[in-house]
């Protein structure tokens, strides 16, 4: 009994030692070889914590106001803070004292990812010298949800200039009333149904849903050990990539190269509906900001980038000819990046196909001139 009590000694005595040197150096690796990978904050995390919830009658999603949420991912962390108004921004006054922009959107023009300096909105903040307020937020966030958003919020906001960023990949999805009820997509947000142009909001839900949910405690757990092992930073990190042809691949980039035939471009494909619906949502944007100018640009994903041929896509040239119709400025960032001959494999996180700094830094230099030229 005393041998087999003296082994468990020496034998969690070695595995103690050895988890010590192993987090020793995964802390010297993030540290000085792959600052990629942020290094714990030795903080404790609710994942409960309500940073986007079903808060809004008119568009459904927006952030608690005053929140907080630390957005812990393998290749970023990242502390959230929505203001006063609910907006991940800083504090942003109704009345205004000279020109400003509003810029709306879904989870990349919100910043997923980035430090609130290095996102689109505050990039050209500084660099035209003018406010730029930040509408943007997840949640699967569509273009009816945007026009609702700027009639019953973004409108109440002293304003020059409106950007709205639309992302093809998932905005038709989340415009898709039918394809919320075949896939039983409960989510709290407004739809149009009828024929255009004779189209009315419809809500699956008649009311908005309890915030009281359960307290994940495993998921907390989990989120808690990220922030207080560079070890399990480490192997997180390298669960964001996949092995193809003896090389290492981002995890979402590897799955992409294992079936394209999955990821269809929505620069292409998608319906008369489809369009129809989107079209009119711009239409009641830009008939709610008469007065304004009006810059809109679409927003490529990955997948974007790998059909893009030098060809105008049908989406490109539908969008241009609705600027034209409502005179609106539209610019197409995947063409405006391909002309750049930015690789698409640098614009986006590792971990995650979001824009990275570098994707909002080039975002921001295409689409300065033109803001600058809406503020004149």
């Amino acid at each position: 009994m005393k041998k087999a009590l003296r082994m468990l000694k020496n034998t969690t005595i070695f595995i103690l030692i050895f988890a010590c040197f192993l987090e020793i150096a995964s802390w010297l690796y993030i540290r000085f070889i792959n600052p990629n990978i942020p290094l714990p904050t030795y903080s404790f995390v609710n994942a409960s914590s309500k940073f986007w919830v079903y808060i809004d009658k008119n568009f459904g999603v927006w952030h608690e106001p005053n929140s907080n949420y630390l957005h812990n991912k393998s290749c970023f962390v990242v502390q959230y803070h929505a203001n006063s108004k609910g907006m991940r921004d800083k504090e942003r006054d109704l009345i205004g004292k000279s020109p400003r922009v509003i810029l709306m959107g879904d989870s990349f023009i919100e910043g997923w990812g980035n430090e609130p300096e290095d996102r689109l909105s505050d990039r050209l903040e500084r660099s035209l010298g003018h406010e730029v307020l930040n509408f943007g937020t997840s949640g699967s966030f569509g273009t009816i949800q945007e026009w609702q958003q700027y009639k019953h919020m973004v409108s109440k906001f002293d304003h020059d200039v409106v950007m709205l960023g639309i992302l093809p990949h998932n905005d038709f999805k989340d415009n898709d009333y039918e394809y919320a009820i075949r896939t039983g997509d409960d989510a709290y947000r407004p739809y149009l149904t009828g024929i255009y142009p004779d189209l009315k909001l419809v809500y699956l839900n008649d009311t908005l849903p309890e915030r009281n949910h359960p307290k994940p405690l495993l998921r907390s757990f989990d989120f808690t050990l990220r922030e207080w092992s560079s070890f399990y930073r480490v192997m997180r990190y390298l669960g964001s990539y996949r092995i193809r042809d003896f090389k290492l691949k981002s995890r979402w980039l590897a799955e992409h190269d294992d079936a394209p035939s999955a990821f269809p471009s929505r620069y292409h494909e998608y319906t008369p509906l489809e369009w129809r619906t989107m079209k009119y949502a711009i239409e009641q944007i830009v008939q709610e900001a008469t007065g304004k100018k009006i810059i809109i640009f679409t927003i490529p994903t990955h997948t974007d980038f790998v059909h893009y041929d030098g060809t105008q896509p049908a989406l490109v040239r539908d969008l241009q000819e609705l600027a034209n119709d409502l005179d609106f400025t539209y610019v197409d960032l995947l063409k405006e990046m391909a002309d750049k001959g930015i690789n698409a494999k640098d614009i986006f996180f590792v971990c995650d196909n979001h824009w990275n700094s570098f994707g909002n830094e080039v975002a921001a230099e295409i689409l300065e001139p033109f803001v600058e030229r809406a503020l004149q």
